[in-house]
């Protein structure tokens, strides 16, 4: 049976239901269009991508949701950062589905004026949700952004030049951000290698970054369990390898007590990103004592524990199960008070568990509260002709199952000319 009779008859079955079914010429002029809009912007590759993707068993869910009333932006990797990373040609599976996600961010950012300034940074919940991340409630994995700094100068450019942060790479934007209908495009010069290091603990990644020592005085200490696979959305606070050989005096304590010094770098049920942290807050950490973060009127950020106190030197590097912010000094902390570690490690999950974060965006512009995405971006997609707001207006008619069953089915069509 030929995929338009189907279509015809799926459609009469919708009308014989009483449904006002989406007209199949909306979704074929959407997606026709955007994939004019990327191969006109350098991006045919992202549309290659996008086509295989379809032909995946995950892959019709993610892309219609761009077919919505959603604003969403996309980090989107030009045609040459497909080539040198090998995935010109990329293979329908799981995996390229999880790349895609990762670039595709459920809010509108506007690149000119949305994006944090250097030192500081924009925290954008994406569309990765998979078996490797592994945060609390309906959280996905966020992607790291600020504002592009002049490579002599050390400035921003202010230009709306962004960087795509990740634990030892950066994706820097290739060209203008560009609109089509909901969607902000913003070209990258290459796609993240998100399946390296997102599929990874906040162990494994520390020890990449030159924290190796900490880890594997973590391991020694029998807690690998705890903050790897126990750790479900956490905060880890590691000390890079200069600050645990300067540590002498760590050495000679106890089995139990080294246990606490860890364990008093970590906060457990709570995933904290920089932009969050508020000078003065206290928080708890795994092993029960008070963790305090500061800043000077310099910009610089600290965390103390005890008579401890230790420089953040980077801070937002995205892992499965939280976040690590990496730290010049040992807290040698060995106080614990284990029924308040429990206490605010069950009230942090229960938050977290509670909050529907997916389509905020925390620190805009460099701003420390959560926040949603500014009316400086929003008002930027007021482009959009009477005949898109009339195309929306059609979608919103729609009921929630029959909607994404009609979308998924045309949008196959339109693409893969199979049925999905």
């Amino acid at each position: 049976m030929s995929p338009t009779l189907l279509l015809a008859i799926l459609l009469a079955t919708l009308l014989a239901l009483g449904v006002n079914a989406l007209p199949a010429d909306n979704a074929t002029a959407y997606f026709s269009g955007l994939e004019a809009s990327l191969i006109n912007n350098g991006l045919s590759g992202l549309w290659n991508v996008i086509v295989v993707a379809n032909h995946t068993e995950t892959g019709p869910d993610l892309i219609n949701k761009l077919y919505s009333d959603d604003q969403f932006t996309i980090y989107a990797p030009n045609n040459a950062a497909w080539e040198t990373s090998g995935l010109s040609q990329p293979p329908a599976n799981g995996d390229l589905v999880s790349l895609l996600s990762y670039h595709i961010v459920q809010a509108t950012l506007n690149s000119s004026t949305d994006i944090a300034p250097i030192r500081h940074h924009t925290i954008a919940f994406t569309e990765l949700r998979s078996p490797t991340v592994d945060l609390p409630g309906d959280q996905t994995q966020v992607i790291v952004l600020e504002t592009a700094v002049n490579a002599t100068t050390g400035q921003d450019v202010n230009d709306g030049s962004v960087l795509v942060r990740g634990d030892n790479w950066n994706a820097t934007s290739a060209g203008e951000q560009f609109v089509y209908e909901n969607l902000h495009i913003q070209p990258v010069d290459k796609p993240s290698p998100l399946l390296k290091t997102l599929s990874q603990s906040g162990l494994a990644i520390a020890a990449n970054l030159g924290a190796n020592l900490a880890i594997s005085a973590i391991s020694s200490a029998g807690l690998n369990d705890t903050l790897s696979a126990e750790c479900h959305g956490c905060t880890f606070f590691i000390p890079v390898n200069a600050a645990i050989d300067g540590a002498a005096n760590f050495t000679g304590l106890g089995d139990d007590e080294k246990r606490n010094v860890l364990l008093n770098h970590v906060l457990n049920g709570s995933t904290i990103y920089s932009p969050d942290l508020s000078p003065g807050n206290a928080y708890i950490t795994s092993a029960g004592m008070p963790l305090i973060y500061l800043a000077d009127d310099q910009g610089k950020r600290f965390v103390s524990v005890g008579q401890y106190r230790a420089s953040i030197l980077r801070s937002d590097i995205p892992v499965s199960n939280g976040v690590v912010h990496l730290i010049d000094t040992l807290m040698i902390e060995s106080q614990n008070n284990h029924d308040r570690a429990d206490s605010a490690a069950s009230s942090a999950s229960s938050e977290a568990e509670s909050r529907t974060t997916t389509t905020n965006v925390i620190g805009i512009g460099g701003t420390h509260a959560p926040t949603q995405t500014s009316s400086s971006a929003t008002s930027s997609t007021a482009t959009a002709t009477s005949t898109q707001a009339e195309s929306f207006a059609l979608r919103r008619t729609m009921s929630g199952d029959v909607e994404s069953v009609m979308k998924v089915s045309i949008i196959a069509l339109v693409l893969g000319r199979l049925w999905i």
